[in-house]
């Protein structure tokens, strides 16, 4: 199939818009299914989870192909709710086109709000749909108001909207004029043609010497929606189909094809991993370049080797189904491999960036109810984290502990769920606790001379620098390779990042830069190992010498609450150790916008629902980490042999102990 007649988009809401709904609607206009998936009924043809039918909510994103007037349209179907935001983040980076589902009587809401920003970030072109215009309290023009104060100046909405008797009805502008000079649709087409030109200033001139056609104005819409400068809006009614049509029509007109490169190089994201019982791991590909076949042995970038694909199976018109190969712009399933999500094949420099919106900031213990089952679930966690990397299992042998990070509580119902069903292990957890960081105080050097007792020889020095928040880890060498061999200093970097995955309070060392300023191998003595032993006995040691100080993770909130109760909220937000911007009040509501740590806020939202007698509404999302005294926080005692111990971790590394 020719590359334009392919669209590869996503849909996101916020929890209950009626994304899921949308896609079966979609699926149902195509033609290539009689039935009507439902999500009340768990018929849908995009959930397909047993948990997921049953608690009518998306766990994990699905790719569903149809064609559609010769266009062959993939979806990708991703969960509503924040536990589950790790699988829209893997989702966000493969997609070339969006829509984004609100609901006409909530509005624009927190997740929402997150997932367009990340697609605007990530330049890609997306459709509104106002949904649900049939339920009571449905306020479209609100929502319209709402979108292009919170999100988004650069809406256009391409139907007009008729109220009538709490009823509303829609009707496709370029549908009703034949030309742009109608009299009485002039207030819209200026609306369109207002926003155009603030990308194209030529525009307004051609409209008002009146040589500007509909065609025209329809050709400068569908660029710039492309390019994602413009936002094209459509309303309407999932459950019953209204409306949807046209917004099947608006997906072929005004998101794009999968972008084309100048190079036969090949580019290959491994967004998602599966597992088939039969047939082991399934790495879910999106092509950006190139082509691949059965067979085929592909450069894995990421991991530094090469891997062969065994064969390949590709969604078909809701069916998986076996291909020979796959071009450009292709989501495929491919197997053989064992690659991970993240995992990039050929040149990466092809792939379009990459965004976090996934923070897991809790952390639990996995305890099964059967000790007996224990290394069974270390393995079962094990398969879990390969199809979820923001798990990050622990397995402290030594205390027979199992850790995992998780989002919130719906996600351990679902796991709980996932571990029984499908690998037979009864679990519980214990209460979640909150996950850390902890970052350097002040520069300084680290130093480690790892000479003796032979065979032996590594001697590093490192210069060591605070970084501004949110920036990471980042290493750079300074000794030229006849003072440390190259293979030495790469086995140095490659094992900065599991070093620091564990500081001087236990947790994970981030906002850092580590140089390497001098060092000295030995051409008899060194060893494979060696230096990074060596490093990690020399960064730990320049920890505990110019101190760490911990991070702790920040919640942004928004409440709207009855104004009478305006005190005692701001009173609670002060207790948290929160701050708050100034309080908009309207109509004896008060809205807020609140920081708060985590740690002080994980019972917040049942203590409004108290206070306001379930009155209040609170949305949240992860705001970033900040610094925090260590007696406000918690420190994490060191799971292994800690390289501050220098004698015992030597003999540890030696395999001694």
């Amino acid at each position: 199939m020719e590359n334009k007649f392919k669209r590869n988009i996503g849909v996101v809401a916020h929890v209950d818009a009626g994304k899921t709904t949308l896609t079966e609607q979609l699926i149902y206009l195509s033609g290539i299914s009689r039935v009507l998936g439902s999500v009340d009924k768990g018929t849908t043809y995009s959930d397909t989870l047993d948990i997921e039918k049953q608690r009518g909510i998306s766990v994990k994103s699905s790719e569903i192909n149809f064609t559609y007037e010769d266009y062959n349209i993939n979806i990708i179907d991703t969960p509503g709710h924040i536990d589950f935001i790790g699988e829209v983040e893997r989702s966000l980076s493969i997609l070339d086109g969006s829509i984004v589902v609100l609901s006409s009587v909530e509005g624009v809401q927190a997740q929402s709000e997150l997932y367009f920003k990340s697609l605007r970030n990530l330049n890609v072109p997306t459709i509104f749909f106002i949904n649900k215009l049939d339920r009571l309290g449905a306020n479209p023009n609100k929502v319209l108001k709402d979108i292009s104060k919170n999100l988004s100046s650069k809406v256009i909405p391409l139907q007009i909207l008729i109220e009538n008797e709490n009823n509303f009805e829609v009707k496709n502008i370029f549908s009703i004029i034949d030309t742009l000079y109608d009299t009485t649709y002039y207030s819209f087409i200026e609306e369109i043609l207002t926003v155009l030109s603030e990308n194209n200033e030529y525009i307004i001139d051609e409209f008002l010497n009146e040589t500007l056609t509909k065609e025209d104005l329809l050709k400068e819409l569908k660029l710039q929606c492309s390019k994602a400068l413009v936002y094209p809006l459509y309303y309407g009614v999932a459950s019953t189909g209204y409306g949807v049509s046209s917004l099947l029509k608006g997906i072929i007109d005004f998101l794009p094809c999968p972008r084309e490169y100048d190079t036969n190089d090949l580019c290959a994201l491994v967004y998602k991993v599966t597992h088939h019982k039969t047939l082991g791991q399934e790495s879910h590909i999106k092509l950006y370049n190139g082509n691949i076949s059965a067979k085929d042995e592909i450069f894995n970038t990421t991991r530094n080797c090469t891997e062969k694909i065994s064969f390949i199976k590709k969604a078909e018109n809701l069916k998986i189904v076996d291909v020979k190969s796959a071009n450009y712009g292709d989501i495929i399933i491919a197997y053989g491999l064992n690659s991970n999500v993240g995992d990039v094949f050929g040149n990466k420099d092809l792939l379009t960036k990459q965004l976090t919106i996934a923070n897991p900031i809790l952390k639990v213990q996995v305890i099964p109810k059967d000790s007996k089952d224990s290394s069974n679930l270390v393995k079962a966690l094990g398969i879990l984290q390969k199809e979820d990397p923001l798990l990050n299992m622990e397995w402290i042998k030594e205390k027979e502990e199992i850790n995992i990070n998780i989002m919130g509580e719906i996600q351990l119902e679902i796991l709980s769920s996932i571990l029984s069903k499908r690998f037979n292990i009864d679990v519980t957890f214990s209460e979640a606790s909150i996950i850390y960081k902890e970052t350097l105080i002040q520069s300084g050097f680290a130093f480690e001379s790892y000479t003796m007792p032979k065979p032996c020889w590594a001697v590093v020095k490192f210069l060591i620098e605070p970084l501004p928040k949110e920036t990471g880890i980042i290493f750079e060498s300074k000794v030229k390779t006849e003072k440390i061999m190259l293979k030495y200093q790469r086995e140095i970097e490659d094992n900065i990042p599991k070093i620091l995955n564990q500081g001087l309070y236990g947790w994970n060392v981030t906002d850092i830069k580590i140089t390497l300023i001098d060092g000295e191998h030995h051409i008899m003595h060194s060893r494979p190992g060696d230096f990074a032993a060596a490093t990690a006995m020399a960064l730990m040691k320049a920890f505990s010498e110019l101190g760490m100080t911990l991070l702790e993770p920040i919640i942004k909130l928004k409440i709207s609450a009855p104004e009478f109760i305006s005190g005692k909220i701001i009173n609670e937000i002060i207790q948290m150790r929160g701050s708050f911007d100034e309080p908009i009040i309207a109509n004896d509501i008060i809205t807020l916008n609140a920081t708060v740590p985590a740690s002080t806020s994980l019972d917040f939202p049942l203590k409004l629902g108290i206070l306001s007698s379930g009155k209040a509404t609170i949305s949240s999302e992860f705001y970033g980490y900040e610094k925090c005294d260590i007696s406000l926080g918690k420190s994490r005692e060191y799971i292994g042999v800690n390289p501050i111990d220098r004698a015992k971790y030597i003999l540890f590394v030696r395999n001694a102990l």
